[in-house]
């Protein structure tokens, strides 16, 4: 009783869980053009997610598997299904995601082959569904993200809009089978990290980062939605943001009769809703202040897609961040690594692999 008291109280002032305030870039998210100034890499359609497994960059493309050589993509392996989450450890085993219905180990043989390893396609007898984040424990455990059990990882727009909250994060013990829930009825789970023996996850449409072990926030109120983490050498961890909020998304969560209508009768590609890439058809909505002023697109228009990187400390602060803002080139970063001195990150809005200077990346602001 009380709740339906505090919703209705909220949507009728607008406060609460009814309210579409977006925290502002300011501060350590100051808006930056590193990631538009970092090094292109490589150019690689589909580019999706890295790993580093102390030597070597690993990276994910569709189908394909890739590692970097002199400073090149080269093709190690293809596979039957589009690779959705990748992880590594330091001697050589990897895991993938196929399909975000299995999660394959493999293992780097002498010759540089990967063979096959023990595999997972259920979590307590419910079938995997939409793995899309993988990253080792010390002793050799695998956590995973299941972003949702009613949309693929492709059609993660789709699960935003109708309010999904199924996700769920599990610890699979490849040696022995043996699986674990972590947390479950999540909305859209994005990221898994393990961190000075604590696994922590990133909960994308709560737009906040969560230890397994206990409830709360680790990192909340975040201006973004967050993804994929990685280690920080420094301490700390990286964490990608694949897209701005912006305050009219926010509206239009918040308006069940025309968010259905319009996923029922617009094409997705146009809808009211954040993207990876945008400004490639005059079709696309406008996002309120997001409009050309003298030829020109503003940075600081809401944005419809963007570039986020995020340096968080152990204990949750921010320290700095990285940025490719509205008018910028590399939106959709859906992942960061560092690897052989450098700081890597995968645009999958522009189909690109840049490469920052280490030092320079971690800044404090």
């Amino acid at each position: 009783m009380l709740t339906s008291l505090r919703n209705w109280s909220d949507r009728l002032l607008g406060r609460g869980s009814a309210a579409i305030t977006v925290p502002v870039l300011d501060g350590a998210l100051k808006p930056n053009r590193q990631l538009d100034e970092a090094s292109v890499a490589a150019e690689i359609a589909g580019i999706d997610d890295l790993a580093c497994d102390g030597q070597q960059l690993w990276i994910s493309a569709g189908k394909r598997l890739l590692r970097l050589h002199d400073g090149q993509p080269v093709l190690v392996r293809e596979f039957s299904a589009d690779i959705t989450a990748l992880a590594a450890q330091t001697h050589g085993t990897l895991a993938v995601a196929l399909g975000g219905t299995q999660v394959q180990v493999l293992h780097k043989q002498a010759d540089g082959s990967l063979s096959d390893g023990p595999a997972l396609q259920s979590l307590q007898g419910q079938p995997l569904h939409s793995v899309n984040a993988l990253a080792f424990e010390a002793d050799g455990a695998l956590l995973l993200s299941d972003g949702s059990q009613q949309h693929s990882t492709d059609a993660w727009c789709h699960d935003l809009m109708t309010l999904g909250h199924t996700g769920r994060v599990a610890r699979w013990q490849p040696a022995t089978g043996a699986v674990q829930s972590l947390a479950s009825g999540l909305h859209h789970a994005f990221g898994v990290l393990s961190l000075n023996g604590q696994a922590l996850f990133s909960e994308s449409w709560k737009h906040r980062v969560r230890p397994a072990s206990r409830q709360g926030a680790m990192v909340a109120e975040l201006p973004a939605y967050p993804s994929r983490m990685s280690v920080a050498k420094g301490g700390g961890f990286w964490l990608s943001c694949f897209v701005c909020r912006s305050q009219l998304v926010e509206f239009v969560l918040r308006e069940p009769a025309y968010r259905q209508r319009m996923i029922q009768e617009i094409d997705p590609r146009y809808w009211i809703a954040p993207a990876l890439s945008s400004g490639h058809s005059f079709l696309e909505p406008l996002q309120g202040a997001g409009v050309k002023q003298m030829g020109m697109l503003k940075p600081w228009a809401p944005p419809r897609s963007y570039g986020l990187v995020l340096r968080v400390s152990a204990d949750g602060r921010i320290l700095s961040s990285l940025h490719s803002q509205v008018d910028g080139r590399h939106h959709g970063v859906t992942a960061v690594v560092e690897c052989a001195g450098a700081l890597w990150v995968a645009s999958k809005g522009s189909g690109r692999l840049l490469r920052l200077d280490l030092n320079k990346a971690e800044d404090r602001t």
